[in-house]
């Protein structure tokens, strides 16, 4: 049977051959060409070739594709006709793997590429050109030029052809109906990877034509709809959304094609891993995918946004939100990860208008993982590490996905408040629980503390006060670990004090305390004061003071709570009002001062004195008394707590007063010229200067004479300019802080506030200060940026600036002995000369506009720089190598500059190429320090270099400011500038460029000099780097003379 069929096929691709003889058309017309084709292949069919009416090159061509979709039927159907015994074995899920027969014919190489031929001749010269004529027919599609031709409207007999041939193909790609098994053959895989997008495209065209283009003779093919879906079930989900995306993208289709295609798009997106193959079509598939453009993410947002027509946004949000959230803890190309960051930030954007909808959906998500359980009950079971038992997201995987979605999308405050503000108390409460074990994940730490620093840097001060707040509402979250390592958290009181807390407690650190005040007052105040935002600490502080206020004279009040609010306003005193401490609540006194004269009314004192007495010791009072005790038994004390307690109207008068001093005392320049409440202040003062308290009658008469002394000293006003200029520095120094900080949004935003800060050319002495400081820093990132931000403004200001870091890089050295300098300046000179390396490089060609010739000897003899030359680059470089009294460090870090500047532009420092190799040469012959015995052999060599002689890096390590020009480092930077010369002059003079070759005197007593400190210096490296001169000097001799 298998040889029967063999040569069916075999027949049948023999005639179907002759449709693509290029030999017939050899000299002769397309026409005659087309029909010699078409008679040989009904020829060797032993068939009659039908009579056709019209004899045109079109019709020619639609008689080739009806004879070429012949071929393929019958080959399709000899092929697949082993495929399955019944129709009952049919498979339904479309991933069944069809087993092919051993008896099926088969298909080489050559005829695969025939058949692959013929599926093109039935698109390109009939589905294609039949769906341009039939789509031009309709109304609202204009005729359009296609290359040098007009597309001809269609008519329907094109409408009938195109329907049959499509009809044609779906029995070719289902021949057991829509829904049966998909066919098993070569041509089938050929049309899905192929041709698939044009098959759909032309069959949504007609099988979902709508009745206002519909007609008796163009009538809609309903047949061709299930033929499409069920397609769609058998093809890759990704391959889907390409072929459906290069439909919506290629020449604009029909009104109701894009539609159905937008339709069946949206449907696959909601599909299981919809979102995964849509990235895997825009971004690639594989590990390492390069970084794609902004476009690309602004596509997959824009798709991902788009609400497919039918349903609801509730629906349709509730379907991809969890997808995308899935995508940000799996383990996916981080291109993936961004482009779902991105669209997630862009859904909730606030201009868009569904934004409440996705953030109902997806927040929830993310969050419900760190809030906890309605009551303080012990777990009973262990959880997965990343997930509950349920199915749900873990804690820790929920900070995890937060962390990925904020670093892969735009650092928008709006968008990190709106993710982290509603978790804030859980967040802190776990940061306290993971500061305060020991044993806690160091990673979980330091991930739960960016995030808290994220939000405290970005959040306005508004919200931020209220959220913070929060935190001593409401209930007390804890949080625990189980037995998997993961964090799970309950809630209790806010504040509750029993034996529990008291007893029981086998380790201590410094946030415990005796009642167990949550929040810890001391570790608040700590995260308060690492957010570095002073209008948000200035704004909690008033609020506390009000709280304490208002607590302290009611006499129901919690006495644990006014224990809290007091400690912690003492814990803001400690920390945040000391002249020291950059974020001294006192530094905006507005909202202070509104307390202390709400504080001094009389009215408000009134109001306190109705309110009852206040708290004594005895409601504190942890275990009740059962039995009255004996009068000899108790501390006299003890037992009339009452009368010892002060009264609350003084006490916070007195706190008030007390504020009010320190408030003047952090803001030297405010008096009631310019804050006209001090004035209000003032007089309210007055009933108090009686008071029966000696430290409030101190207090107030303090605070008179200072509110005086200041209304006397601002009778002068102050300069506008200095208070502009205060404020600019301000806001620079803000975003000098948010650019060195270590978490990637926060340091892209610090930079964009100081390029806003450094475009006033009134700043740059402020900018220049502040990075002169910086550069002075241990820590590499402060001191790196700052080197940046040095070379970063020579571009930008000039040579001014320029000059300035000259000046530090020299100063002094030509007059003060070396040895004064410290190590410190020693390592800001260093670093200045690394930004001085990096403008060297910068300027490029442009190099010599720094510099002026001018003859001297640059070594052995003194010579004075002309003035007209000062403050050019390579003199003042040179008097630092000159110096002798200099720091070793510093002098071969001035030849390392020159160095620099003849790599960087040889033409423009040419003048002082031969001065300089001669000083160089004089230095190699001073200051080389041969060794006392040479051995031949190289191990005996290494070995007295390891014993005997102490290691050159370590002494230069060791003492830095050494004045030593022994020191192998300074003769290692002079070969350095040689090998590099003579290297740059010998390409120069391979290119035949115009510049100054070396004297043959200066070469013979350079060789001379190289060749005996690669013998006999002490040191191994120097040894060494005289040979590479040494050679590169013999190549430059070469290049010139053809000899060595």
């Amino acid at each position: 049977m298998s040889t029967s069929l063999q040569r069916q096929v075999s027949d049948i691709l023999r005639a179907a051959s002759h449709l693509l003889d290029s030999e017939a058309g050899q000299g002769r017309n397309l026409k005659s060409v087309l029909n010699d084709r078409l008679d040989k292949f009904y020829a060797s069919l032993n068939k009659d070739r039908p009579f056709s009416v019209r004899d045109t090159v079109e019709d020619l061509r639609l008689e080739t594709v009806q004879c070429a979709l012949e071929t393929l039927e019958r080959v399709c159907s000899l092929l697949d006709v082993n495929s399955f015994t019944s129709v009952a074995t049919v498979p339904e899920a479309p991933d069944v793997q069809v087993e092919v027969s051993d008896d099926a014919p088969v298909i080489g190489s050559r005829d695969l590429v025939q058949l692959r031929t013929l599926l093109s001749i039935v698109f390109r010269w009939g589905i294609d050109p039949l769906l341009a004529r039939v789509s031009h027919a309709w109304p609202g599609k204009t005729t359009r030029q296609v290359g040098t031709r007009i597309v001809e409207l269609g008519t329907p007999q094109d409408y009938h052809s195109l329907s049959s041939l499509l009809l044609r193909l779906s029995t070719v790609l289902l021949p057991c109906g829509p829904r049966g098994r998909l066919s098993q053959t070569v041509i089938t895989t050929a049309i899905l990877d192929r041709y698939l997008a044009d098959f759909m495209g032309a069959s949504i065209a007609l099988g979902w034509l709508p009745k206002s283009l519909s007609s008796a003779e163009t009538p809609t093919i309903d047949d061709l709809r299930p033929v499409v879906l069920r397609l769609l079930e058998f093809v890759p989900l990704s391959q889907v959304i390409a072929d459906l995306g290069a439909i919506l993208s290629g020449e604009p289709p029909p009104a109701h094609v894009r539609r159905i295609c937008s339709t069946l798009l949206s449907k696959s997106l909601l599909r299981e891993r919809g979102i995964n193959a849509l990235f895997a079509v825009v971004f690639g598939e594989g590990s390492a995918l390069e970084e794609p453009s902004l476009e690309k993410y602004e596509h997959v947002g824009r798709m991902l946004k788009t609400i497919p027509t039918g349903i609801t946004p509730e629906v349709y949000f509730r379907t991809i939100i969890p997808s995308i959230l899935r995508i940000l803890s799996e383990d996916v190309p981080v291109t993936y990860k961004r482009a779902a960051s991105f669209s997630i930030a862009r859904m909730l954007d606030p201009e868009f208008p569904h934004k409440e909808c996705v953030a109902a959906q997806m927040l929830p998500t993310i969050h419900s993982p760190l809030r906890p359980t309605s009551q303080r009950t012990a777990v009973s079971q262990s959880q997965h590490s990343t997930a509950t038992s349920d199915g749900s997201m873990g804690a820790s995987q929920a900070l995890l996905t937060i962390r990925t979605l904020l670093l892969n999308s735009d650092p928008s405050p709006v968008f990190i408040t709106l993710i982290l503000s509603p978790i804030l108390p859980y967040l802190y409460a776990l940061l306290y629980y993971l500061d305060k074990t020991r044993a806690s994940d160091p990673v979980l730490k330091d991930l739960v503390k960016a995030l808290l620093a994220t939000w405290g840097r970005v959040v306005e001060c508004q919200e931020g006060t209220e959220q913070l707040w929060s935190i001593f509402q409401g209930q007390r979250v804890s949080w625990q670990t189980d037995d998997t390592g993961e964090i799970l958290s309950q809630v209790e009181n806010i504040v509750s004090l029993s034996s529990e807390h008291l007893q029981g407690k086998e380790e201590y650190d410094e946030y415990d305390d005796a009642f167990d005040l949550y929040p810890n007052p001391t570790h608040f105040v700590r995260y308060t004061k690492s957010l570095d935002r002073q209008d948000i600490n200035c704004e909690l502080f008033v609020r506390l003071l009000e709280a304490y206020r208002s607590v302290k004279s009611d006499k129901e009040s919690d006495p644990l709570r006014v224990l809290l609010y007091l400690q912690i306003i003492v814990q803001m005193q400690d920390q945040l009002s000391g002249d020291s401490s950059p974020q001294n609540i006192l530094r905006k006194p507005e909202h202070v001062l509104q307390f202390i004269k709400h504080v001094l009314e009389p009215s408000s004192t009134a109001l306190r004195s109705e309110s009852g007495r206040s708290l004594g010791l005895a409601d504190l009072r942890i275990i009740p008394e059962d039995e009255p005790s004996a009068p000899g038994d108790s501390d006299s004390d003890d037992e009339r707590p009452e009368k010892t307690d002060s009264n609350p109207d003084e006490d916070m008068a007195e706190t008030a007063i007390s504020l009010l001093l320190a408030t003047l005392e952090a803001n030297p320049n405010l008096s009631a010229r310019d804050t006209p409440i001090l004035a209000d202040i003032s007089a309210l003062l007055d009933p108090h200067a009686n008071s029966p308290s000696p430290s409030i009658r101190g207090a107030v008469r303090e605070a008179r004479m200072v509110m005086t002394a200041r209304l006397a000293s601002t009778s002068t006003a102050w300069k506008q300019s200095q208070v502009k200029g205060e404020s600019s520095q301000e806001v620079y120094q803000k975003a000098l802080k948010l650019l060195q900080d270590p978490i990637l949004p926060l340091s892209q935003y610090g930079r964009s506030s100081l390029d806003v800060a450094s475009a006033e050319g009134a700043l740059v002495p402020a900018i220049l200060s502040i990075f002169m400081q910086a550069v002075q820093e241990d820590d590499s990132y402060i001191f790196l940026n700052a080197v940046q931000g040095l070379s970063a403004m020579v571009d930008t200001f000039g040579k001014g600036v320029l000059n300035s870091l000259l000046e530090t890089y020299t100063h002094n050295l030509t007059s003060v002995p070396g040895g004064y300098l410290t190590k410190q300046e020693v390592d800001t000179r260093v670093r200045v000369g690394e930004a001085l390396g990096q403008v060297i490089r910068r300027c490029g060609d442009t190099l010599g506009k720094h510099g002026a010739f001018k003859a001297f000897s640059c070594y052995v003899i003194s010579v004075t720089t002309p003035p007209w030359t000062v403050d050019t680059v390579v003199p003042r470089l040179i008097s630092v190598f000159r110096a002798r009294q200099a720091p070793v460090v510093l002098r071969a870090s001035a030849v390392s500059l020159l160095t620099q500047c003849i790599k960087t532009s040889f033409a423009g420092v040419a003048g002082y190429t031969g001065e300089l190799s001669a000083a160089m040469i004089d230095l190699l012959q001073i200051e080389m320090v041969v060794t006392s015995k040479i051995s031949t052999s190289d191990n005996v060599r290494e070995s007295n270099e390891g014993i005997g002689i102490p290691r050159p890096d370590a002494d230069v390590d060791s003492t830095p400011t050494s004045t030593d020009s022994k020191l192998p480092t300074l003769r290692r930077s002079a070969l350095h500038f040689l090998t590099l010369l003579m290297r740059t002059v010998t390409q120069a003079t391979y290119e035949e460029s115009a510049v100054e070759l070396p004297s043959m005197s200066f070469l013979k007593r350079a060789k001379a000099t190289l060749g005996y400190i690669s013998s006999a210096d002490k040191d191994g490296i120097t040894r060494a780097m005289a040979r590479e001169a040494d050679e590169s000097i013999n190549q430059f001799m070469k290049a010139m003379l053809d000899f060595e």
